[in-house]
C-alpha cells in the first residue's frame, strides 16, 4: 500500500508519495534530489498553473523549476506533487 507524507504551508496541504522501490525515501527525493519540498511549494506559489489536458495534471513554473500536480482536494486546498525539477 502506498504511502504519503503531507506538508502544510499557509493554508495549502501539499502531498508527497514514497517511492516504491525505495520506501524510506518521498519519490520526490529519489527522483529529482537535489530539489527540495520546498522548491515544489515556492513554485506552486509563484504560477497560477495551465491544465495539461493530455495527462491530467497541472504545471506551474518559477523562474527555475516546474512542478507537476493535481487537486486532491481543490475545496480544502489539498495539492498532490507529482514532480517538481529545474528547468
Amino acid at each position: 500500500m502506498p504511502r504519503y507524507e503531507a506538508f502544510e504551508d499557509s493554508g495549502y496541504t501539499f502531498v508527497f508519495k514514497y517511492d516504491e522501490a525505495f520506501p524510506e525515501m518521498l519519490h520526490y527525493h529519489v527522483r529529482h534530489w537535489p530539489n527540495t519540498i520546498d522548491d515544489a511549494i515556492d513554485t506552486f506559489f509563484a504560477d497560477v498553473g495551465t491544465w495539461d489536458e493530455r495527462h491530467q495534471r497541472f504545471i506551474s513554473q518559477s523562474d527555475t523549476h516546474e512542478l507537476l500536480w493535481y487537486w486532491i482536494d481543490e475545496t480544502k486546498k489539498v495539492v498532490m506533487v507529482i514532480s517538481c525539477y529545474r528547468i
